[in-house]
């Protein structure tokens, strides 16, 4: 059963820095915070002038915390939830303010808009790639439906890498090892060319163990092998004209985390309890980390290739309009390996590897191999934006933008989904083909403008946005499915259904932003803001029915208001920011598990759902080197019990992860230079409420994560400086769960628990 919460005791880093900060900041401090510069509104600007719940991470706050992907951001940001998908753990769900997508599916779009230098990325699976040389992230929370083309209905992650520069070469390398068997390296050299072109390529390799030992054949749950490059070519080519083309590849091989059993499902009268009672002499059930598991099959990597072309042009017509194109290519490949058997695969499996069926059945024999589902998707996308200003009062965004995706997962030949045995003096099999493909085109136009009128000293600005967007969607969906007795001699049939269904649909919407935003001193600024957003329609390949699938479900919107206030006190030694909001959603895109299937679900759109709340950011250098940064969120979400569309029931709904309350602590604390380089300190406390409270089964506990860094830089050598590090994450060996399934049918509850205590040092040289 899940633990009911309770109220925890402050943990004694936030004690020590709530001292510091309420004791160490004074007026007559001289310590400035330094201004953080980001592009959320595709413009460069003070984060603190701009109107949006931020929260960014600076190049040195990325190699503090270890941050390569965003896949390391999970626990890090108040309000911001990540985790992996079972079946795939290079597949992120992404959730903002509790907004996300359940589901990492080809025809459901995400509700988080993830961008990469600006082209955006439009699936969830192959997002756990490292990304070489980052320079900053933003997380933007909350709706930005007129800001950007694509979706954005949660928010939006914007990835930045370095730029090349032509003032000279420079060569970085970073090697780590720690416990986990981790192996890694990081590689980037910068290239001038000539006076107006510069190269920068950069490469990365890391190898890492997980937690859960494998005793039978094939891989351990959780080992890693990532490598990744980019190239990245600028080219000045006039004083109006800036290129910038960039290429990246990168390549998983991973084995996916265990799917522990926790408590056995209860018998009945479905093929799920059925089998499950079979299961239960094959499974050992545990509520903590079992560290050792055991396979008869062998267990089989998944394997993800993910590559992209970007080319920026930025044309500065002149001081006051500024073309900008950003044209993408993107390619993902991935071959995905399920494995859910909680380590059991003698009398029961749940996987994809081969089976023999009827050994002694003559003609009716059948040799499945092991098959991992194909995955194949391209993307292209063509965005226009035309930035600018008109005299003082006025600056405008407007922009046009067109996207289309291609993809095709195919699961063939005939393959293994579950056994168990005995049954019926044999042992049953569920046996299955899917194919499914879609055909995506998007266009859509938005605009903002910002008119600061020549009242009030022009403190006040009045934004107006809007964007228009248009979808078409198309998809095919092929299905068999089958349940069978394996009686050895001959193969008995229980139940087969094939369908095949070709569907489509067009949506359309039209939102608006309206902000009103007021300087009320040089470094303090308000704002109060309603924004709308949108997400496209679209049909469901976990559909087991064919009419299901082709009805599809339709579009959802959300509207939100906020208020927020940024200030900059103490002569810029104190920083607050802070907002409240509220967003409502319309027809909301609930993803319904249908009970009796381990993979089956329908999804429908939910009336209303609504979620409130605050976040507040406090950073502050009381002391010459000490930064301080307290980030907290508290999060109420509600949605409409629903009707199922199966059985007619009222069933309660819940927001599946948005936790209450979460919060942020680090403390950075650099002593003065000694003689042999500089000492530096870095330690970061994060806490994520419990989530997913009215289900025993999915119930997710609260969990806190301590991390700390202990770095000496700044050390001359061999023509260039050194950086050494030693660092932790989890250093109090917290076991939580990263993902909970109640529709095993060994198991009422099984959990995927998260990476435990993990160690090492970082070794860095650098030349420029």
């Amino acid at each position: 059963m899940y633990r009911r919460k309770t109220i925890a005791r402050p943990p004694r880093l936030l004690l020590i820095s709530a001292s510091l900060l309420c004791c160490g900041v004074s007026a007559q401090q001289s310590n400035t915070l330094e201004e953080m510069i980001v592009t959320a509104q595709h413009r460069e600007e003070s984060a603190q002038s701009t109107p949006i719940s931020l929260f960014t991470f600076s190049a040195t706050q990325l190699e503090n915390q270890r941050i390569t992907s965003i896949e390391n951001l999970s626990g890090l940001v108040p309000n911001l939830s990540i985790d992996s998908f079972p079946s795939n753990n290079q597949a992120l769900r992404l959730f903002i303010r509790g907004v996300g997508l359940t589901d990492a599916q080809l025809t459901q779009d995400p509700a988080v808009g993830v961008y990469l230098n600006g082209a955006y990325i439009a699936r969830s699976t192959g997002l756990a790639f490292d990304i070489a040389d980052l320079e900053r992230i933003e997380v933007l929370r909350g709706p930005q439906g007129t800001l950007y083309g694509r979706n954005t209905t949660a928010g939006a992650i914007k990835l930045v890498t370095r730029k090349p520069t032509v003032k000279g070469f420079a060569f970085d390398q970073t090697l780590s090892a720690g416990n986990q068997d981790l192996l890694s390296s990081r590689t980037s050299v910068n290239l001038p060319l000539t006076r107006r072109h510069a190269l920068k390529l950069a490469y990365f390799h890391e190898d890492v163990s997980g937690f859960t030992d494998n005793d039978g054949p094939g891989g351990n749950w959780g080992d890693r092998e990532s490598q990744g490059l980019r190239l990245d070519w600028r080219a000045t080519i006039s004083d109006q004209l800036t290129l910038d083309y960039s290429y990246d590849w990168a390549r998983i091989s991973s084995y996916n985390q265990a799917a522990q059993a926790v408590t056995p499902r209860q018998s009945g009268d479905g093929l799920l309890s059925i089998v499950g009672d079979i299961a239960q002499q094959y499974i050992t059930y545990d509520n903590n980390r079992i560290n050792t598991l055991s396979t008869t099959t062998a267990l089989l990597p998944t394997d993800t290739r993910v590559s992209g072309h970007t080319l920026n042009l930025d044309l500065a017509l002149h001081d006051s309009l500024t073309i900008r194109s950003i044209s993408a290519w993107r390619e993902l490949s991935d071959k995905s390996y399920v494995d859910f058997a909680s380590g059991a695969s003698a009398g029961f499996r749940i996987d994809f590897n081969s089976a023999v069926i009827g050994a002694n059945a003559g003609e009716e024999r059948r040799d499945l191999p092991a098959t991992r589902p194909d995955l194949n998707h391209e993307q292209f996308s063509q965005e226009l934006q035309f930035i600018g200003s008109v005299g003082e009062s006025m600056q405008y965004l407007a922009g046009l933008y067109y996207f289309a995706e291609r993809a095709e997962e195919a699961i063939s030949p005939t393959r293994h989904i579950f056994s168990a045995a005995p049954f019926a003096g044999g042992t049953i099999y569920n046996l299955g083909t899917e194919y499914n493909e879609i055909d995506n085109d998007a266009l859509a136009v938005f605009t903002q403008f910002t008119w600061t009128p020549g009242i009030l000293d022009r403190r006040m600005h009045l934004t107006l946005g809007w964007r228009h967007s248009e979808d078409s969607r198309k998809a095919v969906r092929e299905v068999t499915d089958e349940v069978v007795v394996d009686q050895d001699a001959f193969i008995l049939g229980l139940t087969s259904t094939q369908f095949s269904a070709d569907t489509n649909d067009d949506y359309s919407d039209d939102s608006f932003t309206f902000i009103a935003a007021y300087d009320w001193t040089q470094d303090i600024n308000l704002y109060a803001k309603y924004a709308e957003a949108y997400k496209s329609g679209g049909f469901n390949i976990r559909d087991p029915d064919e009419d299901g699938f082709s009805n599809g479900f339709d579009e959802e919107k959300l509207r939100a208001i906020e208020a927020g206030f940024k200030g900059e006190l103490l002569d810029r030694s104190l920083r607050v920011n802070a907002a409240v909001f509220h967003q409502q959603f319309e027809d909301f895109q609930y993803n319904f598990q249908i009970p009796g299937t381990i993979q089956g679900s329908r999804v429908f759109n939910v009336d209303e759902g609504e979620m409130s709340g605050l976040e507040l950011e406090v950073q502050a250098m009381p002391l010459p080197g000490l930064f301080l940064n307290l980030s907290y969120a508290y999060l109420h979400t509600e949605l409409d019990d629903v009707i199922s569309p199966l059985d007619g029931q009222l069933r309660s709904a819940e927001f599946a992860n948005g936790p209450e309350n979460t919060y942020s602590i680090v403390v950075d604390y650099a002593l003065p230079p000694l003689s042999f380089g500089t000492l530096g300190f870095n330690a970061s406390y994060n806490f994520v409420d419990d989530r997913t409270q009215q289900n025993a089964a999915t119930f997710r506990d609260d969990y806190d994560l301590l991390n700390v860094r202990l770095s000496l830089t700044d050390i001359a050598g061999l023509g260039g400086e050194w950086r050494l590090a030693a660092w932790g994450k989890n250093l109090q060996d917290s076991d939580y769960e990263v993902f909970t399934l109640g529709n095993l049918p060994q198991a009422e509850r099984a959990v995927i628990w998260a990476d435990g205590r993990t160690y090492g040092i970082d070794v860095t040289y650098q030349f420029q």
